[in-house]
């Protein structure tokens, strides 16, 4: 699954022109790696996709809620279609 994950990642950044060494595949819970994972790079900006279901409570997902709850720095929610 890594291999194919890492395989994956390598045909979007080839495809969007994103460097080898900003392409992370981590293994864990999403929030907890995309928490450490901003402190460690020092990120100023996490960008989640959101389902944009009604009403504000489903408004975002568990992993982009998660996300958004327990980061330092600023998070925006796209809405997904």
């Amino acid at each position: 699954m890594d291999k194919a994950a890492r395989e994956q990642l390598s045909k979007y950044g080839d495809e969007y022109g994103v460097a080898k060494t900003s392409q992370i595949v981590a293994i864990g819970r999403p929030e907890s790696e995309i928490h450490r994972l901003a402190k460690e790079h020092d990120v100023d900006l996490i960008i989640v996709g959101s389902h944009g279901r009604k009403g504000l409570q489903l408004l975002l997902g568990s992993t982009a809620n998660g996300v958004l709850h327990g980061t330092e720095c600023d998070v925006l929610a796209v809405r997904i279609n």
